[in-house]
């Protein structure tokens, strides 16, 4: 299985060759939302005024939010076989920033998936 990382890199691509699905992330543009995962890598998602999104590794200043999380669960989020409010509930999905606006995220990636 690939990284939580190289995933949303693939949905990137995915949505970036899609003016639809751009179109759906208008939204979030120009917000960007830090991820450190537990496992000790951190990246961001950065959204463009155009819709499109980039995902880069590092960290980035001043998130819309900021996201601690494992790898396996962020996936999973993703993916739509965890849920994101339990996650948060039992401590194992952390947010601080904007919290609904970083699950609103969640729906809508999930939606264009």
């Amino acid at each position: 299985m690939s990284s939580s990382f190289e995933f949303l890199k693939e949905i990137s691509a995915k949505i970036n060759k899609d003016d639809i699905k751009k179109k759906a992330l208008l939204q979030f543009s120009g917000k960007a939302f830090q991820f450190k995962l537990n496992e000790g890598e951190s990246f961001y998602v950065k959204f463009e005024n155009d819709g499109s999104m980039s995902v880069e590794k590092g960290e980035i200043n001043s998130p819309a939010a900021s996201v601690s999380v494992s790898d396996s669960l962020l996936i999973d989020l993703i993916n739509g076989k965890a849920d994101p409010v339990k996650s948060f509930f039992i401590g194992k999905l952390k947010v601080s920033g904007d919290l609904m606006l970083a699950q609103k995220l969640v729906s809508e990636v999930k939606k264009l998936l």
